[in-house]
């Protein structure tokens, strides 16, 4: 009887585990979704309203592209922080090496934190339009705080699990880093599009 009772402990243990799993990975998919929306919607006004400045009204010669090398740097310092989540912190998680998980996490903190701080800057000193506001100056307002938010949400996510990770209370889950991956990818394909974006086009 005792075994009995303790095998369906374990099974349900395990369902429980599982649950939280998907339930985390079905959440930040689904928060990718919604914002992603957002994103594209913003890229196809872009586009759009590009597409229609016949007469200059879009983009008046008052109005310049914010600073190349600001979102280069957002840009790369993302990115570089999603390599990290991938082949050092899941990876290291997968394999129980704890130490590789706490410096991957601390290096992508770091790098989170950069990216937040030139993210502010480039909004702080790209973003200075002339009044009347056009529709170039709103996208690019519009991207630059969207720009803000990734980075702010990325920063806290990751201090969240770093602290978790320094004091041992990550307890062998892999799947909060796994999901927390999610969003340093999704962020850092933004990234590299709205540099892109506003650089070339």
């Amino acid at each position: 009887m005792s075994v009995t009772h303790a095998e369906h402990f374990e099974d349900n243990a395990t369902d429980a585990a599982t649950f939280f799993k998907r339930r985390a990975k079905v959440g930040v998919l689904l928060l990718i979704l919604t914002d992603g929306m957002m994103v594209i919607a913003a890229v196809f006004s872009f586009l759009y309203l590009r597409a229609l400045n016949t007469s200059g009204a879009f983009k008046p010669a008052t109005e310049h592209a914010p600073p190349m090398a600001g979102g280069l740097i957002v840009a790369l310092a993302v990115v570089v922080g999603a390599v990290v989540f991938r082949s050092q912190v899941v990876a290291s998680a997968r394999s129980g090496n704890d130490p590789g998980v706490r410096s991957g996490l601390v290096l992508a903190l770091l790098l989170a934190f950069a990216a937040l701080v030139v993210q502010v800057w480039a909004v702080a000193t790209g973003s200075s339009f002339p009044a009347p506001v056009h529709g170039y100056a709103s996208v690019v307002m519009l991207l630059g705080a969207i720009g803000l938010f990734h980075m702010f949400v990325t920063l806290v996510v990751t201090l969240l699990l770093a602290g978790r990770a320094i004091r041992g209370l990550l307890g062998g889950r892999t799947y909060p880093l796994e999901v927390a991956g999610y969003w340093w990818y999704y962020v850092a394909g933004v990234a590299v599009v709205t540099w892109l974006l506003l650089t070339f086009v």
